[in-house]
Order: C-alpha cells, then sequence, then structure tokens
C-alpha cells in the first residue's frame, strides 16, 4: 500500500487562479478599494500555469477601454501597452474573390476610440501594477485539484512536477503544495480544468451549456506601404455560414505588424470542420493575399472563445468561490469582444471579497454580492443585448436572419423570441452516414508554405514546449473507440478541429491493418477546442506540469 503523499500547506486569505485580465485587475482593485476604505490588506496570491505571466494570454485584439478607464483612470498615462488608437474601423462581406465595403458599419463592429493591444502585454502589465501593491504572483505553477471541507472550497492543491510518462517520480519529483485559502477566485479562461471540476461538482451549470467558438491569430509583418495604423478590419463571410458561424478580423500593430484571425463556432455538422484550415483558406482570398505579399509570418496561436451568453454562465459563486472571466462566460459574442467585461467581472468579485474580509464571512451570505453587482452594472446590460445572438443562429440561419434586425434595433436584444435555448455545440456534428457520400472523406488542400502552412508548421511560431517524458495531459478516457466507433461514424474529427496536430490516428502495429490514437501532447497550445468539440466527450484537457505550454509574446 502506497504511503499517502506528504504535501507542504500554504494559507492565504484571497487565491487567484490564472493571472489574466479577470484575476489581475480584480487583485488590484481589492488591494487599491482596502486602502481607500483604510483596511488593513489581505494576504492575496496569484497563481499562474505559464513560466511567466501573459504566456499563455491570446486575444485580437481591439480593447473596450471602459473597465481600464474605471480601474485605472490615468491608465495611458501609466504605460498601458496600446499598439494604436482604432480611428479606422470598416466591416467587409467576403463573397468569393470580392469583397464589398459596408457602407455603415454593424454597431456591433464600431471600434473607434477602442485600443489595438497585445493581451500578453496587457498581462504583465497588469501584473506589475499589482506587485506593486504588494500581491504575490507565482508563474509555473498550475492547480491541479479543487480542496473542498463541507461542500465549502478551501483552496487548491498544485500539480505535481516530475512526474514520468508513467506516472512515476523522477529524481526531480515534487509534490505539489495545498493552498489554503478564504476564497477561491478561478479566472483560468475558458474551460479551465479547475473550473470544470467546480461546475461539476456542485452543479452550478447555467440554463443553457456552455458554447465556443475557436480563434485561430496570427502577427504578419507586412510591407510599411500596406500599414495603416489605427485601422481595424472586420468581415463577414455568408458563403461559410450554413456551415459554421464565424469571421475573420484584420487589426494593424507597431512595428508594421498586421493581427490576422478567423473565428469559427464550434457546433458545425461537418465532422472534419477545421478552424485552423478555415484561416489558411481565407488567406488565399485577393484581399488576403495583397496585403500578405512579401509578408513575414511572425507568431502563430489559438484559443477558444465563450459565446452562449448570459444564460450560458455558470453560478458565479459558492461558500469559498467565485468565477470570473471567460471562465464564467463574460463575453459579448456579437461585439467579438470580452476583454473589458472579464476586468469587470473581476472588479465587482473584488469589491465582494472587500465585504467578505469586513464581515469575516466568506460564505455565499457576503460572495453573492458578486452576482447583486453584476446584475446592477453595464457589463449586466452588455450582456443582456446580446443575450440572444448565439440562439438566434442556433435555430437555423433564415431564422437568424429575420431575428437580427429585430433584436438589434427594435427589442432591446430580444428579437422575435426570447429566452431562446440550445444545445451543446458538439451534439451539432453529423454522423458520415448522415452526410452525402462526396462530404465523407476530409477535403485536400495544398499548403503552399508562403500564405499557408500545415499545423505542424505553425505550431514552431506558438512558442510552444512541453517535456515530452511526463504524463500527457490530454486525457482520453477510452482510446478503443477512437480506433473503433469514433472512425466508423465520424471519420476522427480530432485530426481535423485541433489546430495544433496534437491528435493522429496510427497504424497499430499490434493490429496489423488497424490505426490506434497517438497524442502528441507536446504540441499542445492550451485553446481546449479538444475538450468542447469531442462529439463523444471522451476527452479532458488537463493542465501539464507548471510552466509548459506556449509562449505567446505579443498575442
Amino acid at each position: 500500500m502506497n504511503a499517502p503523499i506528504e504535501r507542504e500547506e500554504m494559507e492565504v486569505d484571497v487565491l487567484y487562479v490564472g493571472a489574466g485580465p479577470a484575476t489581475l485587475a480584480s487583485a488590484y482593485h481589492l488591494m487599491q478599494t482596502c486602502e481607500e476604505q483604510g483596511l488593513e490588506p489581505p494576504a492575496v496570491l496569484v497563481i499562474e500555469k505559464g513560466a511567466e505571466v501573459g504566456d499563455h494570454m491570446l486575444s485580437g485584439a481591439v480593447v473596450n477601454t471602459r473597465a481600464i478607464r474605471e480601474l485605472i483612470p490615468d491608465f495611458e498615462d501609466q504605460g498601458f501597452p496600446t499598439e494604436y488608437v482604432c480611428d479606422n474601423d470598416v466591416t467587409y462581406l467576403f463573397m468569393g474573390d470580392k469583397h464589398i465595403k459596408l457602407p455603415m458599419n454593424p454597431p456591433f463592429f464600431k471600434k473607434r476610440g477602442y485600443h489595438v493591444a497585445s493581451l500578453n502585454r496587457i498581462a504583465k502589465w497588469l501584473a506589475e501594477k499589482c506587485e506593486a501593491k504588494g500581491i504575490d504572483i507565482y508563474s509555473g505553477f498550475a492547480g491541479d485539484e479543487i480542496l473542498t471541507e463541507d461542500g465549502k472550497v478551501v483552496g487548491v492543491r498544485l500539480g505535481d512536477m516530475g512526474v514520468d510518462a508513467d506516472g512515476k517520480p523522477k529524481g526531480t519529483y515534487q509534490a505539489g503544495m495545498d493552498i489554503k485559502a478564504k476564497v477561491t477566485v478561478l479566472g483560468e479562461g475558458v474551460r479551465g480544468s479547475l473550473t470544470k471540476q467546480l461546475i461539476a461538482q456542485f452543479g452550478l451549470a447555467g440554463k443553457n451549456p456552455e458554447v465556443f467558438e475557436t480563434g485561430i491569430k496570427e502577427i504578419w509583418r507586412i510591407k510599411p506601404e500596406k500599414h495603416k495604423p489605427g485601422r481595424v478590419i472586420h468581415g463577414m463571410i455568408p458563403g461559410n455560414l450554413p456551415k459554421y458561424f464565424g469571421g475573420m478580423w484584420l487589426y494593424d500593430m507597431q512595428d508594421n505588424l498586421v493581427s490576422y484571425g478567423m473565428v469559427c463556432a464550434l457546433d458545425a455538422e461537418d465532422p472534419f470542420h477545421d478552424p485552423h484550415l478555415e484561416a489558411q483558406k481565407f488567406k488565399t482570398h485577393p484581399f488576403m493575399r495583397d496585403l500578405l505579399d512579401g509578408a513575414e509570418l511572425v507568431r502563430y496561436g489559438a484559443k477558444t472563445i465563450p459565446i452562449g451568453g448570459m444564460d450560458s454562465m455558470p453560478k458565479l459563486y459558492m461558500d469559498g468561490a467565485m468565477i470570473v472571466g471567460d471562465a464564467a462566460g463574460f463575453c459579448n459574442a456579437e461585439r467579438l469582444s470580452g476583454i473589458h467585461m472579464a476586468m469587470k467581472s473581476g472588479m465587482m468579485a473584488a469589491e465582494a471579497i472587500v465585504d467578505a474580509v469586513k464581515a469575516d464571512d466568506f460564505s455565499t451570505v457576503t460572495l453573492g454580492g458578486y452576482a447583486e453587482r453584476y446584475r446592477k452594472s453595464w457589463c449586466w446590460d452588455e450582456h443582456r443585448q446580446a443575450r440572444n445572438f448565439h440562439g438566434a443562429f442556433d435555430q437555423g440561419l433564415p431564422f437568424f436572419m429575420m431575428n437580427e434586425p429585430v433584436r438589434l434595433f427594435l427589442s432591446g436584444g430580444r428579437g422575435l423570441i426570447d429566452n431562446l435555448e440550445f444545445h451543446p455545440g458538439h451534439e451539432k456534428m453529423k454522423k458520415l452516414s448522415e452526410l452525402p457520400p462526396e462530404k465523407r472523406t476530409k477535403p485536400a488542400f495544398e499548403f503552399d508554405g508562403i500564405l499557408t502552412f500545415t499545423k505542424e508548421h505553425l505550431v514552431g511560431f506558438s512558442g510552444t514546449a512541453h517535456e515530452a517524458d511526463q504524463p500527457s495531459h490530454l486525457v482520453v478516457a477510452d482510446r478503443e473507440l477512437c480506433a473503433t466507433q469514433c472512425a466508423e461514424e465520424y471519420g476522427n474529427p480530432c485530426e481535423s478541429f485541433c489546430p495544433a496536430a496534437v491528435y493522429e490516428m496510427v497504424d497499430d502495429t499490434d493490429r496489423p491493418g488497424k490505426k490506434k490514437l497517438f497524442i502528441h501532447h507536446e504540441n499542445c497550445v492550451h485553446c481546449k477546442t479538444c475538450d468542447i468539440a469531442d462529439p463523444y466527450q471522451v476527452i479532458t484537457w488537463t493542465t501539464p506540469e507548471g510552466g509548459e505550454g506556449p509562449d505567446y509574446t505579443q498575442m
């Protein structure tokens, strides 16, 4: 019988999991508010699974400054890492080889005055502000398990380090520490592993399921004459709407860089739907081909985005815990905008924590003030306006086209029908037998190595690094299902939807003529697409050793 593992313990007042815009804004606002009210500052710790703060941060990003102005009114004077302020926002319709500039920008794509920025740099900047307030930030430490006592969250266990691929301790083995806290704030981003545990264990799921899209982002250095500071382009691609909901963006950055990206909803019927491939194919459009003529690829990455809206949000609090940012669904899907909502969510959580500190009560009685503040905030108003955005598209394209004008201009976000319900995106995927014969094989595409690149090539531009000799953090509950039922019914869609070539069906040397699943976990860019889009829901994304994963510098 194995002896129990001895673990060190650490106690703090407030523990934040993840160093993103929601948690860092929350920690800063917490300390600032305590200072203003003359309260003794609590002991605050932020843990971050990336090697450095910002390493796992990726967004478009064109930032609505409403939240940062509330948090730090003179943020510009304090060196907020703005690339450019948008002064030229346009929307194009891309149809075939043509593109048409809309005479009026749709209200959800009006971005003038927004700040084009790198979320990686925003996180680093916020972390510096937090550390100046006395907040400890431990990078390279991944939360592995929620700690509970008597139905209350009491902290987080960090992941063990120095474990080999067979799960045995190596010479460098170090048991993960238990960090105990009066309140634990989960801001892990989309589909966070601890957030999943918490929602499942305590029944915190919202009215509608969570639904998502995958964003593919590339940074290119273009010719100076093609660079236009302050330009923000959004593109709608009507030809894709019957297949999936999505679109593109293009934002100019400093040093002749542009941020290019494609978002694709993860509710496509096609089992071979591939967000990476859609992003590559779009670069062959004459508009993109001209822009990228003579350009150099600099960075690549991928991230999932919550698009279900307010009815998909989990309960935001429970005894000893809160959920903020993307982990809680704070994103305005119609505006493709979430950084400001994430920051505001963290600020509202901080104000509830201040109440808890005053009362020395970290139960739902005081932490529930977070939800009350949300319901009285501009964040609620914005979320409510967009509440039926995804639900309308889930009803089908004809309904969506009829509903959008009513929802946007006549009914305050209601549309033709309110409180639209929908299903998890993976349930929309059709089996091969349900498709016409010509759609039952994966479409071929020739990557030219100039504008378009394979997943394997692009992973090299994400800075991703994982130790090969460790257990795969991508846990597949039934690999035999992959080789048999999934291969027959869906054609192994994991090989398509993963944007980093993590999943591959290879020849099974033990069973000639058969295939088996091989997982290239060292390629993983931590986007969580697999955890979301798998039709059988047998893939679980967990945290690898702390400090591993992508390096999204500039992203």
